[in-house]
Order: C-alpha cells, then structure tokens, then sequence
C-alpha cells in the first residue's frame, strides 16, 4: 500500500516537472505588471498585465498564465514599445449562462454543458507569470518573475449602447 501512495505522489509531480522553462529565451523582457481595472459597462472588471519585451525577431507568442489563469498572448505595440497583453476577464458574472429548464425538450434546445477549464500546470507567486511561444513546432516556456503591482483603476461608467 506505501508503494501504491509513493506511485501516486512520484506521478502528480512528474507533469510539473516534465515542463522545463527556458533559461535564454529569444527575446528580452523589460518592465511587467498588472492592475486590476473595473468599470466602465456594469459588473465590468478586468485583470491587465502588460510584459514589455524586445526582440530582434518575430516571436510566435501563445499563452501567459498568471494568476491561476490562462489567456491567449496578443502583441501590442504602444509609443515604440513592444508589449505582450494579457487580459483576464474577472467579471463575477462572466461565467453565467442562461439555460432554459422545461418540461419541453424543444424549449431546452441550445442549453450547453459545463464547460470544463484547463488545469493550471503551474505553481506560481502572485507575482509570476509563464509566457508560452513556438518555435518551429516545439513549445517554450519562460518564466517572468517579480511582476510589479499597479493601482486599481476606475472607469467612469459608460450607458450600453443598443
């Protein structure tokens, strides 16, 4: 029975493990950070991290996660800047459904299933983020450390446009 509880610990920590972080990625990252927007549209809140980097090349970037979350990388450029974006929606609201419960199995017609999330592959500090990217058809992975915290930021509320 120990054998079987060593197996099973041995195991959960191999898929961590198995992930090895790039140490010279192909590009330079400079200053990184996050703030927590709300505002704007009703029930609106947003988690923004911004990685600026530098690059002689074109990098294919893919994901970044951070925070216990995982979105896809998209590039910006801002005052000569390179940045890469990440933007996790944290809206209390943003994974309700509407779903129809009737009697009538037509009425219920378009109801999805629970969609389940990815597992977080990483243990990270609050103040770390993964930034994934391909080269040729291989995967890498680079940590970004010390990510510095920014205030909150507060958007003047806005009417839905209809």
């Amino acid at each position: 029975m120990k054998l079987f509880g060593i197996l099973i610990l041995a195991l959960s920590f191999s898929q961590c493990a198995s992930i090895k972080m790039d140490t010279q990625p192909p590009f330079k990252v400079g200053n990184a950070s996050y703030s927590h927007i709300t505002g704007g549209l009703p029930g609106n809140s947003v988690l923004n991290l911004m990685i600026e980097f530098t690059s002689p090349e074109t990098v294919d970037f893919k994901n970044v996660y951070f925070q216990n979350r995982i979105v896809e990388a998209v590039v910006e450029n801002k005052q000569g800047k390179n940045y890469i974006a990440a933007r996790y929606k944290t809206s209390t609201d943003q994974d309700r459904k509407d779903v129809v419960l009737s009697s009538d199995a037509k009425a219920e017609f378009g109801n999805t299933a629970n969609e389940t999330k990815e597992k977080f592959p990483f243990e990270l500090k609050e103040n770390e983020a993964v930034v994934t990217y391909k080269i040729g058809e291989k995967i890498h992975y680079y940590k970004i450390e010390n990510i510095k915290k920014e205030k909150r930021v507060f958007m003047p509320s806005v009417k839905p446009q209809n």
